[in-house]
């Protein structure tokens, strides 16, 4: 039996298939923990939850219990469901492991085994224990990584959202929307509900003024405002970014981060142009832009505008910072203060390249 995709995974429950065994985790927690409750409702009939489902925290597993429970029988029920919740695979004793391995291998047809794990990012290219639990459900029932969505996928999510809401949202507005909320799937969800209530029941399109009036924009969007704002060496535009977010109350360490996060965009975007490589190179190369392929044109649309040199010199300037935020006891505000006048000089004083 099969790994499978969400949509996949979709399909085989709106063709009310179920299968003794389902493993899921991924990255994209809002659509695990959508299909898995999918899953339960499908597999346990309403009313007969307090006997038909059972949970197991997999922080502490309890391998005989979860063993018993699957050997039971339902009651008043064709099946019934079991569920283990973010066993920690890598660090499970072995005889646990080993059971457990056991239970997905020679599964009760009369039960749903339902291993969730959503507290951990799980890799089976890097842990063997995760590999050989999925191989083994995927003989049995179904695996199913929830990756980051495309940009694409997004933009079509996005869409569906608000035409089950009454309303059209053309792509543009789509995207100019992931710009701004980021790629969060709860996040976009919630932005895009919050627009929906905002709109009424009226119908009618989605503008951009609807997207900035209602939505909140990320941490992320707002700190490449900053950058931008630096390579063009607007220092009182910038401080006022900044400030904006202080007032947010967002944390200067995950400031500092997301403004790590852009000058590497940029650098990466300048080192790929002088390479001759293109935004596609880059999006291969690096994974993490799944769903965020935004950033890697605004990047490209904006690296021509300062040179390798300088871009380099702007990420050491917050590495360093970055150090002093994690190792020394400091007035973490006035360190990203600082460390944005310290860009803004080494932008100003370099030159194009």
């Amino acid at each position: 039996m099969p790994y499978f995709t969400d949509v996949e995974l979709g399909k085989s429950l709106r063709q009310n298939q179920l299968f003794p065994v389902y493993f899921l985790y991924g990255k994209e927690t809002f659509l695990s923990a959508g299909y898995l409750q999918k899953i339960l409702e499908k597999a346990v009939p309403k009313g007969t939850e307090s006997f038909n489902l059972q949970k197991f925290d997999g922080q502490t597993p309890d391998m005989v219990s979860l063993q018993v429970a699957l050997e039971g029988m339902p009651l008043m029920a064709g099946r019934k469901c079991v569920l283990f919740t973010n066993p920690n695979l890598e660090k499970m004793k072995k005889e646990d492991f080993d059971s457990l391995l056991e239970l997905v291998k020679d599964p009760n047809p009369t039960s749903v085994f339902l291993i969730y794990v959503n507290a951990y990012d799980l890799n089976p290219k890097k842990m063997s224990r995760v590999k050989k639990l999925g191989d083994a459900a995927a003989k049995s029932g179904a695996v199913v990584d929830f990756a980051p969505k495309t940009q694409g996928d997004l933009v079509k999510f996005l869409k569906t959202r608000f035409q089950k809401g009454g309303l059209t949202l053309e792509t543009p507005v789509a995207s100019a929307m992931l710009q701004r909320c980021g790629s969060d799937l709860s996040i976009l969800a919630a932005e895009a509900d919050k627009l929906i209530s905002y709109k009424g029941e009226s119908g009618g399109e989605v503008t951009r003024a609807d997207v900035e009036l209602v939505t909140r924009k990320s941490l992320e969007a707002s700190v490449f405002d900053l950058s931008k704002q630096m390579l063009r060496k607007d220092a009182s535009g910038a401080f006022r970014t900044l400030e904006d977010l202080f007032a947010l109350r967002e944390e200067p360490l995950a400031i500092l981060g997301a403004l790590n996060g852009a000058f590497l965009d940029l650098y990466r975007a300048k080192a790929a142009m002088l390479a001759s490589k293109t935004e596609a190179d880059v999006a291969a190369l690096y994974p993490s832009y799944r769903g965020k392929e935004f950033r890697i044109r605004n990047a490209f649309r904006d690296a021509g505008k300062t040179s390798v040199t300088v871009l380099r010199e702007c990420i050491s300037i917050l590495s360093q910072a970055d150090v002093q935020l994690k190792s020394q006891r400091c007035d973490a505000k006035a360190v990203v203060e600082q460390t944005v006048a310290a860009l803004l000089y080494q932008i100003a004083e370099g030159g194009r390249g």
